[in-house]
């Protein structure tokens, strides 16, 4: 399990590792760009998103703060850059992951599956989720337009698959989107992967117009047939001339 830091607690880099500086053999501009990237995204990791700055990441990638501000115009914006990037990564993870399947409802099932497995679990998406959980105006951008665009992105396999048109794709992005963050904010109940994947085969599938819920069980197989009467109810004997005997 992944303990929390109490607030505001940073928690200190492990061992006083020393990282090589760019003095003498500076990279090219989108080297530079990528490894201070890779330092933000550790201190991400690491400290928080609240507690990661340029001097953080500087020292992360073993370079002055001009250098970084030489690439980034302030932290919000190596900041953002670094959100990006790791959100980028997760598009990557999906549609690699979607390249897997064939059929639409194994598709939209696998990419809700994958995030909210990937998102608590992952140093840098988690740290980025813990930091904005609870900011109302961060989870209300969940949704909007550039989110169901960027994340429809990831999903050209399935809205391929599905046979949807933009808008039926716009509409059927967001339903997963909401489901995501449901499960983000809320885990309970807890349900393992196979449990996971027969809620979302039952309830977002028929929701996205994909399949119908598959029935849990069959009905009871009778154990025994109903029992063969011994004996023919007597038949009434008729004279020719319509009376009884």
């Amino acid at each position: 399990m992944v303990s929390r830091l109490a607030p505001g607690a940073v928690m200190a880099p492990a061992g006083n590792t020393a990282r090589a500086a760019w003095a003498g053999s500076p990279p090219s501009p989108d080297a530079a760009r990528e490894r201070l990237l890779g330092a933000a995204a550790r201190c991400i990791a690491r400290d928080g998103l609240a507690a990661t700055s340029v001097a953080s990441v500087a020292a992360e990638a073993g370079v002055s703060r001009p250098t970084v501000y030489r690439y980034f115009d302030d932290r919000d914006t190596l900041v953002r850059a670094a959100l990006h990037s790791a959100a980028a990564e997760l598009g990557a993870r999906v549609r690699g992951h979607l390249a897997r399947f064939a059929e639409a409802g194994d598709m939209a099932v696998e990419v809700v599956a994958l995030v909210v497995a990937v998102i608590p679990t992952d140093p840098v998406l988690r740290a980025i989720w813990n930091s904005t959980a609870l900011d109302a105006t961060v989870v209300e951008r969940f949704t909007d337009a550039t989110a169901v665009a960027w994340v429809r992105s990831w999903l050209d396999s399935l809205i391929a698959a599905a046979g949807w048109d933009d808008a039926e794709a716009d509409e059927a992005v967001e339903v997963i989107l909401r489901l995501v963050l449901s499960f983000l904010v809320t885990r309970a109940p807890e349900r393992d992967i196979d449990q996971l994947v027969g809620f979302l085969r039952r309830r977002l599938l028929p929701a996205l117009g994909l399949a119908a819920p598959t029935p849990t069980s069959s009905p009871p197989t009778p154990t025994s047939s109903p029992p063969t009467p011994t004996s023919s109810p007597p038949t009434p004997t008729i004279s020719p001339s319509g009376g009884r005997p």
